[in-house]
């Protein structure tokens, strides 16, 4: 692997990850920083406080795009069959969306544009996390126990299909680390609903 190019795919990855969607729609169309409330984030569920289920929509499509937009822009400057490129961009736009150079690195939790980048790679993954996670959310209301149980599915399923199917081994690379990382930014809604008091929504 040509470690120049891959060093461009990881800065560009980072730096699409790093594009604070929540935080720009929320400015430019309630003219409010998204962070100032709620959790503080940056993400889909947070300006759905702000914004409704439009502005949720739209954050989640934008940040979804960016994870996806990532792993083609490493497959473009560094071919296939080097799926290692793809893996390590995925974790960096996961890694911007979390923390962005743009907002002093406070950001959102890593769910969209993390599920962006496994779609783009392996998107049967994503749809059986979905198929977990959104029912979840409809019967629970809560919405941070869908994000954990569809994050769950993932390395769990990659792992299935590397060993089994023949998927490329960089793919489990991908699904653990950006697994472990949205985890580690829900350990404060996981505390919460282990305790009772987490947010419906």
């Amino acid at each position: 692997m040509d470690v120049v190019p891959l060093a461009i795919v990881l800065v560009l990855a980072y730096l699409l990850g790093a594009i604070p969607s929540g935080y720009l729609v929320a400015h430019l169309l309630a003219h409010r920083d998204v962070r100032a409330q709620g959790s503080g984030k940056t993400g889909a569920t947070n300006v759905r406080r702000l914004l409704g289920w439009p502005g949720f929509f739209l954050v989640l499509f934008l940040d979804v795009l960016k994870g996806a937009t990532a792993v083609v822009l490493a497959r473009w400057l560094v071919p296939e069959p080097d799926t290692w490129a793809a893996a390590l961009a995925g974790i960096a736009a996961v890694a911007g969306h979390t923390w962005p150079v743009f907002l002093r690195f406070r950001g959102g939790r890593g769910v969209a544009p993390g599920g962006g980048a496994m779609f783009a790679m392996l998107p049967e993954v994503m749809l059986l996390s979905t198929l977990v996670g959104t029912p979840t959310v409809l019967l629970s209301r809560y919405m941070s126990l869908g994000s954990v149980l569809g994050t769950l599915v993932v390395p769990t399923v990659t792992l299935i299909l590397v060993v089994f199917f023949d998927r490329p081994w960089p793919y489990l690379l991908y699904a653990t680390i950006a697994s472990a990382l949205i985890l580690r930014t829900h350990k404060d809604n996981i505390e919460r609903l282990i305790s009772g008091t987490e947010r419906r929504i």
